[in-house]
């Protein structure tokens, strides 16, 4: 239709708007889409989000590895602890050794070693840490054959052998020896005199007569020249002549 003056009054009375050819170019030119502007600023706020996105997730494993190696010591301790515990409750006096023999399939010529623990000291790191030994008689079992395990007398003893925990068994017919932890810098062992009702730093079951009431063990762990030193005890009870 021509854009003639009739019309355009006809368009009029009719509540309809002419639209020019400028109006039509303004609105093709108005189509929805985005401008490079807007492209730029968008993909600048995902990269901040993306990178706070990643910091903290990166602080969330550092502090979980933070907290796993902290944890190693106290984890390293308790295998300790409940191995020396086990071997220590299990402890016998030599003269009820003789008498539990026969029940235990043991060779009643077996020379149990009476309860001896030494004190003494190493240097390590710059300074000198406590580096004892015990030896006692004890119930061992060894590694399990055909399906099953028996228990067996033993002497037993602990050592350090630079920073690594050994323990070594000697049965009647063989001696095994591992090791129990590294990254020991100190073992330190006290002893409960039953009828002085003290601790004491060394013991000789063989001079005294008898078996302290208890022993105090003491472990100074450190896995890394970063890491602190760390400190951790427990008290074991041993069992008295009566009780077998």
């Amino acid at each position: 239709m021509k854009s003639t003056p009739k019309n355009l009054l006809r368009l009029w009375k009719h509540g309809v708007q002419p639209i020019s050819l400028a109006t039509r170019r303004v609105t093709l030119c108005a189509a929805p889409g985005f401008t490079l502007v807007e492209i730029l600023i968008s993909i600048s706020i995902v990269t901040v989000v993306v990178g706070l996105l990643y910091g903290t997730f990166r602080s969330t494993i550092e502090t979980s590895e933070q907290l796993d190696q902290e944890a190693n010591p106290f984890r390293l301790s308790r295998l300790v602890f409940y191995q020396i515990t086990r071997d220590i409750s299990m402890s016998i006096h030599p003269k009820a050794a003789t008498a539990s023999a026969s029940n235990l399939n043991t060779d009643s010529s077996f020379a149990l070693s009476p309860l001896k623990g030494e004190n003494r000291s190493h240097f390590m790191n710059e300074s000198y840490y406590p580096n004892d030994s015990i030896t006692f008689p004890s119930l061992a079992t060894p590694p399990v054959l055909q399906g099953f395990s028996e228990w067996r007398q033993a002497n037993i003893s602990y050592s350090l052998s630079g920073s690594v925990l050994t323990r070594k068994v000697q049965y009647v017919d063989r001696a095994v020896e591992n090791e129990v932890a590294e990254s020991v810098l100190g073992l330190d062992l006290r002893y409960f005199d039953g009828k002085k009702q003290e601790w004491a730093d060394e013991w000789n079951s063989e001079e005294q007569k008898e078996n302290p009431q208890a022993i105090e063990v003491i472990l100074i762990l450190k896995e890394s020249d970063e890491s602190p030193e760390r400190r951790l005890q427990t008290r074991v009870e041993i069992p008295s002549p009566k009780s077998l």
